[in-house]
């Protein structure tokens, strides 16, 4: 008893411990974004702010024209990861209830393009957006990114734990593939879906390199984009305006984290529905 009371108490300050390296950043950040720029300078720094201001956020809402930065940032990444989503679950389903010629070639593809390192796809996707007449587009940020290897493959290892007896009885009730996966299996699998769902916003969400790329015109940039532009508009850049950017870019992140957070935690360490 006394041996898992002390493994027990070790777990805990082993867990506290991670939990602060990954916490302190993030307090320090929120902290320092209401200090004045000559109080996040000083030395030693002060984890506890002596003057309050929220000055840097009214200035980083305007820097940044949060409202049509944000909204830009919204519809890429909700309707991506809707797209990613849908077809996903889709992909996932058929390579893994049914069977046909080509099933393991079409997994190892899918596989295998997962490995590749996304900064050697940059051009390529450039050039066939720019092709499509889709450069400097919201469109162009949503639809050539609507499929991921990841999604398909996350999904089909999901599928794979539902019972096979669960899609017999559909079929012996009358149900078609599309009835079965979005009314029967489809339930059955929001963990999973959620869990899909929020990773993949967040690349999305986070996305800097591709609208780098490919948005010229500065009312479609994204916040990540406006951010980056924020800390370079000056030679003296200003701490404080810059860390309150990165609050605000963020926080929207954190929001959607919390209210999905069991369907993330269940979807992370159930798999799915076990026979």
């Amino acid at each position: 008893m006394k041996e898992n009371k002390k493994y027990h108490i070790q777990a805990y300050i082993f867990i506290g411990f991670i939990a602060l390296i990954f916490l302190l950043p993030l307090y320090w950040l929120v902290v320092s974004s209401v200090k004045p720029d000559v109080e996040i300078l000083k030395t030693p720094p002060s984890f506890i702010p002596l003057k309050v201001t929220i000055e840097h956020y009214l200035n980083a809402w305007k820097r940044l024209d949060y409202i049509r930065t944000f909204g830009n940032s919204l519809i890429i990444s909700t309707v991506t990861t809707i797209l990613i989503i849908l077809f996903s679950t889709m992909a996932g389903y058929v390579i893994s209830k049914k069977e046909f010629s080509g099933k393991k070639m079409i997994l190892s593809t899918v596989i295998a393009t997962m490995i590749v390192p996304p900064t050697v796809l940059i051009l390529p996707n450039f050039f066939i957006i720019d092709r499509l007449g889709m450069a400097d587009s919201l469109t162009g940020l949503i639809l050539p990114f609507g499929v991921t290897s990841f999604g398909i493959f996350f999904m089909k290892q999901y599928m794979d734990d539902i019972p096979t007896s669960v899609i017999e009885s559909a079929r012996i009730d009358g149900c078609g593939d599309f009835r079965i996966l979005f009314q029967i299996i489809f339930p059955l699998i929001i963990p999973g879906v959620a869990t899909l769902g929020l990773i993949e916003f967040v690349n999305n969400w986070n996305s800097f390199v591709m609208p780098l790329v490919l948005l010229k015109t500065e009312s479609k940039f994204v916040l990540p984009l406006k951010l980056a532009a924020l800390s370079t508009a000056t030679d003296v850049p200003s701490w404080g305006l810059i860390l309150a950017g990165n609050v605000l870019t963020i926080m929207p992140i954190i929001l959607l984290f919390l209210l999905l957070q069991k369907f993330f935690i269940k979807g992370i360490m159930d798999g799915a529905v076990k026979e």
